[in-house]
C-alpha cells in the first residue's frame, strides 16, 4: 500500500516584522483554503503545517512530500492550479 501524499505548508511566524515570514505573508489562511479545498475534492492528501521550510524570503513556502517539489511564493489564487497538480498525484 502507498503512503499517503503530503503537502507541507510552512506556517512560520518571526517576532520581528522586518523578518521575512510565510505567515506574515498569509499561509495560515493559505493552509486552512488548501485544506477546505483538500476535503471537498476527497483528495488522499494530508497538509501538514510546517514552522519552517527555510526559503523565508521566498515565502509562502510548500512543499510535496517526501521529497517532492518545491512551491514559492505562493497565494490564494495560486490554489486552483495546485489542486489539479494534487488530483493527478492523488489517483
Amino acid at each position: 500500500m502507498d503512503a499517503m501524499k503530503k503537502i507541507i505548508v510552512c506556517v512560520k511566524s518571526r517576532a520581528s516584522q522586518h523578518q521575512p515570514s510565510c505567515a506574515a505573508r498569509g499561509s495560515e489562511a493559505i493552509a486552512d483554503q488548501l485544506e477546505q479545498l483538500i476535503i471537498n475534492s476527497k483528495l488522499a492528501i494530508q497538509i501538514e503545517r510546517f514552522k519552517c521550510l527555510g526559503c523565508c524570503e521566498q515565502g509562502p513556502n510548500m512543499r510535496l512530500a517526501p521529497f517532492g517539489k518545491f512551491y514559492h511564493q505562493m497565494t490564494q489564487d495560486d490554489l486552483p492550479s495546485l489542486m489539479l497538480e494534487l488530483a493527478a498525484l492523488s489517483k
